[in-house]
């Protein structure tokens, strides 16, 4: 099979024929997710619910209103047999809308879309607590304990703790709903990496500093 990995996406040719205001339609999202999501557990992949299809699951025990998408995530090193799904994903009619490479690949079902984001490992030593998840470090301790969770009739994997992630992507108010369509603010993200980053050179320097001085 062809790999169109290697190839640039018209993701953003494709965006425009859809419409991101309209109404999430329950059945097409439920469809798209569900099935999705069987036909990789048939090939041994796990696949996690994420973002606002998260959020709504444990909030509300399936989608929350405002969202007009489904997002998942899956551990990158699966993202190229996920992408060689689509000859038997298209049998649902389930069809990959686009891809923008390495951070995301969008399928599309009825006018639904499902994104799915490859969580990376990071290849740097001061980064090794993180996974990259677009653009974002991510702490690894949120999948380190994964656990069973019943969504529309459906078991699905998510983070042991899931309020964890809540709390650390959408804030403390998580549990409230809002008027719009919740959104991860991207400062947040490097503002706790850059804190995180700084007290661990802090007491890198502290420690080899002293050991320095102390062989004085």
């Amino acid at each position: 099979m062809k790999n169109m990995l290697n190839e640039p996406s018209d993701c953003w040719q494709n965006e425009r024929y859809l419409d991101h205001n309209r109404p999430l339609d329950q059945e097409a999202a439920k469809y798209l997710l569900i099935t999705f999501k069987r036909v990789l557990d048939e090939h041994g992949i796990i696949m996690m619910p994420m973002f606002g299809t998260l959020l709504g699951a444990i909030r509300e025990h399936g989608f929350i209103s405002k969202d007009n998408d489904v997002d998942v995530v899956i551990y990158a090193k699966d993202k190229e047999a996920v992408f060689n799904l689509r000859p038997e994903l298209e049998k649902y009619d389930i069809h990959l809308h686009c891809y923008v490479l390495p951070w995301i690949f969008t399928f599309e079902y009825k006018g639904m879309t499902l994104d799915v984001y490859p969580l990376y490992e990071t290849v740097w030593p001061w980064t090794n607590h993180y996974y990259l998840l677009l653009e974002y470090y991510i702490s690894r301790s949120f999948f380190e304990i994964m656990e069973d969770y019943e969504l529309f009739g459906e078991t699905f994997k998510v983070p042991a703790h899931p309020e964890k992630i809540l709390t650390y992507l959408y804030g403390k108010t998580w549990r409230i709903p809002q008027s719009k369509k919740p959104r991860y603010e991207s400062y947040v993200f490097f503002w706790r990496y850059a804190r995180r980053f700084m007290q661990r050179c802090i007491r890198y320097i502290k420690r080899h500093w002293l050991k320095k001085h102390q062989k004085k």
